[in-house]
């Protein structure tokens, strides 16, 4: 069973960005300027000012610094990424990066998926891999140019984060992991036909409340009365309509969506990360959303676990 040891961001790095500001990165016009803030309450998105490797190579070093010296030798690292053509080029760019870290002898891959859920569907597979080895989890994206920086339910953040997985006690246990695959809508929705993107439309709240429903059920022997949900930074009106058809008012923590934006694969971990930073709560139980172009939906189960209260649960 996986174990979230911990969870490593460059928060002192990020800059929080106006919409008004991100004329050359995402191309917004005052309509479309109008129409995100209105719909879907976006006021900024967070901006690193690194390249993608730095960026990225910050966030692992920290990751790699809380690793004990003995579980440097053999682990495995992955980069899950949304889009194929808006990361470093050369062939062997990560092995570089692991290297660099003094991760050697650990096996690195880079990984596309199911897009912003691929972190996700990466610890579904994990987890029926039965790793027991450390795992880091690389998640970020930069939004250099407006063809791939926005989507229509939300616009893109540059927020790195490397989760660090079966390293020490604490943190929180993966209780289980629930995925599903639509393959009909393996387009992004811009590129679509008119016909497939009504038909998406059509189904997509429907089928992704099926699917939080089934997800429940296969939780069921699990699943604590005081459970939270936390969902991703994504289309914030279909998250309030999910949260509405389930009650889950009383039992939901959103991330700083109107400042940040969606931030790629990052969001479960900087959400993550804003729950426990919100201070002393009952929950010990997590219900983690994502869903993803393809159109994946994905969950996790997450389970507190006793810590050394000098430490806390994540660094």
């Amino acid at each position: 069973m996986l174990s979230l040891t911990a969870v490593h961001l460059a928060d002192r790095h990020l800059v929080p960005t106006p919409l008004a500001a991100l004329g050359d990165s995402h191309g917004l016009t005052p309509d479309q300027l109008r129409m995100y803030h209105r719909f879907y309450g976006l006021q900024g998105v967070a901006c690193h000012p690194g390249d993608l490797g730095p960026m990225l190579a910050q966030v692992l070093a920290r990751a790699v610094a809380s690793l004990p010296p003995a579980q440097r030798v053999r682990g495995q690292l992955f980069y899950c990424k949304t889009q194929t053509h808006n990361t470093l080029a050369d062939r062997h760019w990560l092995r570089a990066l692991a290297d660099a870290q003094g991760l050697a002898g650990w096996e690195a891959s880079a990984v596309t998926m199911t897009s912003c859920a691929s972190a996700l569907t990466l610890l579904h597979f994990a987890g029926l891999a039965d790793t027991r080895e450390p795992l880091i989890v690389l998640t970020g994206e930069k939004a250099f140019h407006p063809s791939v920086s926005r989507l229509p339910v939300g616009l893109l953040a540059e927020v790195p984060a490397a989760a660090l997985f079966n390293s020490a006690a604490g943190g929180w246990q993966v209780r289980g992991t629930t995925v599903r695959h639509l393959p009909q809508f393996y387009q992004n929705p811009d590129a679509m036909a008119a016909e497939d993107r009504r038909a998406l439309q059509g189904c997509y709240v429907d089928g992704l409340r099926a699917f939080l429903h089934d997800s429940l059920a296969h939780y069921a022997p699990h699943l604590r009365d005081d459970f939270t949900f936390l969902p991703h930074n994504l289309n914030q009106p279909v998250t309030t309509q999910l949260i509405r058809h389930f009650g889950w008012q009383s039992r939901s923590f959103q991330g700083d969506v109107a400042q940040i934006g969606h931030a790629y694969c990052s969001d479960i971990f900087v959400n993550l990360r804003a729950f426990e930073a919100a201070g002393p709560t009952a929950s010990d139980q997590l219900l983690v959303l994502a869903a993803g172009t393809g159109v994946t939906f994905a969950t996790c189960l997450l389970d507190r676990t006793p810590t050394d209260p000098k430490t806390g649960h994540c660094t």
